[in-house]
């Protein structure tokens, strides 16, 4: 079992208790879900659940949803010094789209 399912199995229970936190996506989730099922297609109920299990590993990771707010907040206010983001390499870079070789994850 992944890291990701240790924080929130992939089944539909799961998904509806992780994204309680958020009600606007526990609500387009059950709606979507629901709409699968209406189609009769295990298909759709797997396209359902791929799209919100990464929601919510985020609903259910501690502080995970807190962080990414604070940052879209800071960068709302144009706060952006000393924020880190990382492409898919794991280098580091600043909101300036300046590299930050000190900060790259390794």
């Amino acid at each position: 079992m992944s890291a990701t399912e240790t924080v929130c199995p992939r089944t539909p229970e799961a998904i509806l208790h992780a994204l309680e936190r958020k009600p606007e996506w526990l609500e387009s989730f059950q709606q979507e879900w629901m709409a699968a099922a209406a189609d009769f297609s295990a298909e759709a109920l797997e396209t359902v659940l791929d799209k919100w299990h990464p929601a919510a590993i985020a609903c259910a990771v501690p502080g995970h949803l807190d962080e990414v707010e604070d940052m879209v907040r800071r960068v709302d206010d144009g706060d952006d010094s000393d924020l880190v983001f990382y492409d898919d390499e794991g280098l580091a870079w600043s909101a300036a789209n300046e590299r930050r070789p000190d900060r790259d994850r390794r």
